[in-house]
This record gives structure tokens, C-alpha cells and sequence, in this order.
């Protein structure tokens, strides 16, 4: 889906560095909704698609009004609500709760916390490449100009781009389709290599590399 949240790489929308940038959290109750948001989903308490392809649903002026965290809470309480494990109005209710001076609720489960810590650090690698891939290191390819209606993980700025096959780094699911539930096989994806001149044209900056990890139907053969 191409929208708000997915301005990453385009031109004349300021700074890519932001000062503070590198610090993970800036307020007391963020590291908060990164602890809600991963129990939701590990723990099954939310219905899908996921955070992620929640987040992209937002309306554009809210999305850009609001902080990270402020969308990942967007995020979650939406799936919530789609799974049913809170009811419409309750949030603010709660929030009316707290402003009128009520303490915050507390909840103990140290079982919960070990599978999380167990889910954060198990790995989930990519399958191997396989033996027939489409595109081999030095072939030259385009990315296909294309429109996602949902979620995708094709940048907006390198489509009707070519560039060159670094390697093959593996074989995974298409993700705008298995983040809605839809079968998908593993197909390869792919180190592909950009010249930043290709990409955004001239600049008085010295050219550079582009490197993008793309699945293989994002690509077409030049």
C-alpha cells in the first residue's frame, strides 16, 4: 500500500538523520507499548494483519501527527478491538479513570515474561537459496512498476528502477501475501544493487550503492 507511512528514500521530505534519532525510547510509557504490542502478537491477543499492516491503515494526517509509539498504540488497540479482548470505549474510559486520578492497573505474569524473552531471541532464518532461481549474482533487473492496493515490502522510490544481482540470499514467503492469511511458496529474494544517480539522478553528493533485499516477483529481467 503505498501511503503516509511509506515516504522512506523520497526526495524533498527532509532530513534523514534526526538529532535523538538513535535513542530508543524519549518517554516513560513507550518501552510500555513495545512490551503491550509484542504480547499481542506473540501471545495470539490481537486479531491480524499484523502491527505493521495495521499502522498503514491509519488516516495520512494522523499518521504524520502522531510519534512512533503513538501510532504502535493506534496499532494495537485496533487488533484488540478486532479480536474482541477489549470492548469499544474501554481505552478511554480508562484513560478518563487516570486523568480523574486512579492508579495504573499493574499485571504480574512471570511465565508470560519468559516466553517473551524466549520469542525475542528464537531465530527464524530464511530458507537456502534454491537451485533454480530466476536471477543469478551479475544479471542485470528492473524493478516492476506496480501499485500495491496492501501491504508491501517493494520501496516506492527503486520501482522502474534497474540495478544488478548482488546474490541470492535466501527463499521466504511473499509478505503481501502472507500477511493476510493468503498461501504463499518461498520464493528467493535477492541482494539487488542500485546506483544512486539511477535512483534519484544527479546530485553534487558522490554517487553511492543502493542495496535492497527484494523478492523475485517484485522483479522483472531487463
Amino acid at each position: 500500500m503505498d501511503g503516509a507511512h511509506d515516504m522512506g528514500g523520497m526526495q524533498q521530505l527532509g532530513r534523514v538523520v534526526e538529532p535523538g534519532g538513535d535513542v530508543p525510547y524519549h518517554e516513560a510509557w513507550e518501552p510500555r507499548i513495545f512490551a503491550l504490542h509484542l504480547v499481542t502478537g506473540f501471545e495470539g491477543l490481537g486479531a491480524g494483519p499484523g502491527g505493521r499492516q495495521t499502522r498503514e491503515e491509519m488516516d495520512p494526517a494522523s499518521y504524520l501527527a502522531a510519534s512512533y509509539y503513538e501510532r504502535w498504540t493506534w496499532s494495537a488497540e485496533r487488533r484488540l478491538l478486532r479480536a474482541g479482548a477489549i470492548a469499544p470505549g474501554e481505552v478511554e474510559a480508562m484513560m478518563e479513570r487516570l486523568a480523574a486520578g486512579e492508579g495504573a492497573p499493574e499485571h504480574a505474569d512471570g511465565e508470560m515474561a519468559e516466553r517473551m524473552i524466549g520469542r525475542l531471541r528464537r531465530r527464524a532464518p530464511m530458507n537456502p537459496p534454491p537451485p533454480d532461481a530466476r536471477f543469478a549474482p551479475g544479471d542485470r533487473v528492473r524493478v516492476r512498476r506496480m501499485r500495491p492496493a496492501g501491504h508491501t515490502r517493494c520501496p516506492r522510490y527503486v520501482r522502474g528502477v534497474a540495478g544488478t544481482i548482488e546474490c541470492v540470499r535466501g527463499a521466504d514467503r511473499l509478505p503481501d501475501l502472507t500477511t493476510y492469511g493468503k498461501a504463499a511458496e518461498p520464493e528467493p529474494v535477492y541482494a539487488v544493487a542500485f546506483a544512486s544517480q539511477d535512483v534519484w539522478g544527479p546530485s553534487e553528493e558522490p554517487p553511492f550503492t543502493v542495496l535492497l533485499d527484494l523478492w523475485d516477483s517484485y522483479l522483472e529481467a531487463v
